[in-house]
């Protein structure tokens, strides 16, 4: 059903099986993060102000629920450090989008770019993240980033030209382009775990890990939409895509991408029950990282309805009600957002 410009979103929060929870050093982790992002003075108060009230740090305490202390402050501050990469890289065309990223990846290498304006706040999470993170876990991350940045500059090529993706293509570069990648390449070192090959590559474990990451993707397509056509990006949405390629209304798009969301659901679940086991150990290890992928999922459904992120100050509203008005592109508004 539409009424104009509404739309009903699906409502996955009442039929989602995983549990959720807040890591306990929420505040503690979000006054620091968010102390250490405003020290580097990257934007100006406006913008400053408008990063505090989508609370990144929420979003890493749900969804990194089971972290301490010290592993949670390095999951906020990998988001906030995404955040920052975010909304420098929508204003750029695709050459200027993979310098960025060149670089940011270098920084994370371990190669310092004197001058290089995300060099200081990349620097800072690198030092903390390898003081634990296994050598599988830093190797998996830095991949993942780089394959992150890559697509983020194919995404930008794609915003310049007003290309629309068919759905197969869309789902590849969404995979990458989203930094679920990035933020799940985090589990092991939450978790103080390193996952051997033999492990992480069986295809029934890459069933789950792919799945995890299409329902994160996929729920972020579904309530940011609005927000992403105000802002003259909904372009980057399997909402656009299937609308495009299936000929169907905006409301059809949601439900179908609502449907898209809980199928993957239950097949998550179904291929949990059939992971082999590789031993004691290693299936402890296994279920945990499992676990953090099914928090990431239901971590990200809680953090949008609880922040003004997606929704704006009718939050709470959309939240009882699941009504969306959908924005048009503000030009003007668009233009104030992107005074860096």
């Amino acid at each position: 059903m539409i009424f104009g410009n509404r739309i009903i979103l699906p409502d996955l929060a009442s039929t989602c099986p995983f549990p959720w929870s807040i890591a306990p050093d929420y505040q503690r982790a979000r006054d620091e993060s968010s102390a250490w992002v405003e020290s580097f003075k990257l934007f100006e108060d406006r913008k400053a102000s408008f990063s505090k009230m989508h609370d990144y740090e929420l979003l890493a305490a749900l969804a990194y629920s089971y972290a301490g202390p010290e592993e949670l402050r390095t999951t906020c501050d990998l988001l906030n450090l995404l955040f920052v990469y975010d909304e420098i890289s929508d204003k750029l065309d695709g050459e200027k989008a993979r310098e960025l990223g060149d670089n940011v990846l270098k920084v994370l290498g371990g190669e310092y770019i004197e001058g290089f304006i995300l060099s200081k706040m990349a620097e800072d999470f690198r030092l903390r993240f390898i003081k634990k993170a296994a050598p599988k876990c830093q190797e998996r991350f830095l991949a993942s980033c780089a394959t992150y940045f890559s697509a983020v500059s194919q995404e930008a090529d794609l915003r310049v030209k007003g290309n629309v993706l068919g759905i197969e293509p869309y789902i590849d570069l969404r995979r990458e382009n989203s930094a679920a990648r990035v933020c799940f390449g985090l589990f092991e070192y939450v978790h103080g775990i390193d996952l051997p090959d033999e492990v992480y590559n069986h295809p029934i474990f890459q069933a789950i890990y792919w799945q995890g990451i299409d329902l994160v993707c996929l729920l972020n397509d579904l309530y940011s939409f609005s927000m992403e056509r105000s802002r003259g990006l909904e372009g980057n949405n399997f909402l656009t895509v299937v609308m495009k390629e299936k000929g169907l209304t905006l409301q059809q798009a949601a439900d179908f991408t609502g449907k898209e969301i809980m199928d993957r659901v239950d097949d998550f679940q179904e291929n949990e029950k059939l992971l082999p086991s590789f031993g004691e150990k290693l299936d402890e290890a296994a279920h945990k990282y499992i676990f953090s992928v099914s928090q990431w999922y239901i971590g990200s459904l809680i953090w949008s309805f609880e922040t003004t992120r997606y929704f704006g100050a009718k939050n709470q509203d959309v939240k009882k009600n699941l009504v969306v008005d959908v924005q048009e592109f503000n030009h003007g508004e668009e233009m104030a957002r992107a005074n860096l």
